[in-house]
């Protein structure tokens, strides 16, 4: 019941270009929160949001297209557009996503100094999982020193 007032009182707001609102819509749509699961809606206003450069939105965007291929034909090129916008932006989750493309080659050719580069900015934050990746790459780079 509540999800169903937030959606009605989201909906104006989004139609008339508030990216907060059209991100909170498409998760909304994304989770079936207040509507019915509906991912095309979900991608609709993720986009929205996406193209007023809204960082949460870009980066559930990306997913979309990298993780589920649903609402959207699967496009791990596309998904590293997004999460570059919102990492760019300083979005942690985006950023270490795109340290992942990188390392594996996903969407982008294989280049271990992009990822390095990317969780060396997830690690500055505090992420430990991308502090790890870090001293496997400093290993790798410096076999001398491990």
């Amino acid at each position: 019941m509540r999800d169903t007032m937030a959606f009605r009182e989201l909906l104006p707001l989004a139609e008339r270009g508030d990216a907060a609102a059209q991100h909170k819509l498409g998760v909304m749509h994304d989770n079936g929160d207040g509507v019915l699961v509906n991912k095309a809606e979900a991608v609709k206003w993720y986009r929205k949001a996406a193209e007023q450069g809204d960082a949460k939105a870009q980066n559930s965007l990306a997913a979309m297209y990298a993780l589920r291929g649903t609402g959207v034909s699967k496009n791990a090129t596309e998904a590293v557009k997004w999460w570059r916008k919102a990492a760019e932006q300083g979005h942690e989750g985006a950023q270490i996503r795109l340290a992942l493309m990188f390392r594996h080659g996903w969407g982008v050719s294989k280049d271990v100094a992009e990822a390095e580069k990317w969780y060396r900015k997830v690690a500055e934050q505090g992420d430990s999982d991308a502090q790890y990746w870090l001293k496997i790459y400093s290993k790798l780079n410096n076999p001398k020193n491990s």
